[in-house]
C-alpha cells in the first residue's frame, strides 16, 4: 500500500506538459451534479463531504461512463468499496462502437476476470445493457481473496496490453487480440449491486511512461472447464 500512495505522489509531482505522464482526467466528486459522467442506469449519489459517488442497481446494472475519451496509452488509478451482498463490480475499458474490455471482480467466485463485453444502447431490445459477446470461456481469471474494504485500483495499458494492479499487489496481464477492441473510447464503471468510487484519476502516458512495467508476473490463470462456441 505505502509503494503504491509513493507511485501516486510521483505521478502528481511530475504531470506536466513534458511529462511522461500527464493527467488528462480527475475526480474526486465535489459536485452533486457528476458533470464529467453520464449515468446510464441505476442509482448515482454524491457524498460532497467524504469525496466519493455511491452506485446502486435497480432491475439492471448501475452503469456510470465518463464523458472523457481515453489516450492511446494510459494509466487508470481509482478506489472502490464493494458491498459484500454486491455479485459483480466491473470495470470498462475503452468503450466504442457498443463493445469494450471488461475487468470483472467477481465476489461471488472469488476472482478477478477479463471478458470480451457488449454494451448495448438498446438494452429493451438486447434484455440488459452489458452482456459477454466474444471469446467465451477463453479470456484470463485468477482467484483472489475477497475483501469488505477499501481497494486501490491502477490499471495500465500499453498497446494491446493490460496490467492490474490491486492494492499494489500484481494481480494479471493480458495482451487482448486486435481485433477484439479499438484504441481510446470512453471508461467506466458497472455495478451488480452497491458499491463506492472515489479519486478516479487517468493519465496519458508516452516515452518511458508508456513502457510495459519490469518483472511483472501476475497471478497464475485459471484454466477453463469447458468453451463456449460463438
Amino acid at each position: 500500500m505505502k509503494q503504491f500512495m509513493l507511485w501516486l505522489l510521483l505521478l502528481g509531482g511530475v504531470s506536466g506538459p513534458k511529462s511522461d505522464f500527464k493527467n488528462v482526467f480527475q475526480e474526486e466528486f465535489t459536485n452533486v451534479r457528476l458533470k464529467q459522467w453520464n449515468q446510464v442506469n441505476g442509482n448515482w449519489e454524491v457524498d460532497r463531504n467524504e469525496k466519493l459517488v455511491k452506485g446502486s442497481k435497480n432491475n439492471d446494472w448501475a452503469i456510470l461512463t465518463a464523458k472523457k475519451e481515453l489516450p492511446d496509452n494510459y494509466i487508470l488509478t481509482f478506489s472502490t468499496l464493494v458491498e459484500p451482498s454486491a455479485y459483480l463490480f466491473e470495470v470498462m475499458l475503452n468503450i466504442q462502437n457498443e463493445k469494450y474490455l471488461g475487468i470483472l471482480y467477481n465476489q461471488l467466485e472469488g476472482k478477478v476476470a477479463i471478458e470480451d463485453r457488449s454494451f448495448f444502447v438498446n438494452p429493451e431490445k438486447e434484455r440488459g445493457y452489458i452482456r459477454t459477446t466474444g471469446h467465451i470461456g477463453k479470456l484470463p481469471k485468477v482467484k483472489i481473496p475477497m475483501s469488505e474494504q477499501w481497494l486501490d485500483w491502477k490499471i495500465q495499458k500499453t498497446g494491446t496490453t493490460f496490467f492490474v494492479w490491486i492494492d499494489n499487489e500484481e494481480i494479471l496481464k493480458f495482451t487482448e487480440p486486435a481485433e477484439m477492441i479499438k484504441s481510446n473510447g470512453k471508461f467506466g464503471f458497472a455495478i451488480n449491486g452497491s458499491a463506492q468510487l472515489k479519486n478516479i484519476k487517468v493519465y496519458k502516458t508516452r516515452n518511458k511512461g508508456a513502457l510495459p512495467p519490469e518483472g511483472f508476473i501476475g497471478k497464475p490463470h485459471e484454466q477453463p472447464f469447458f468453451q463456449f462456441s460463438e
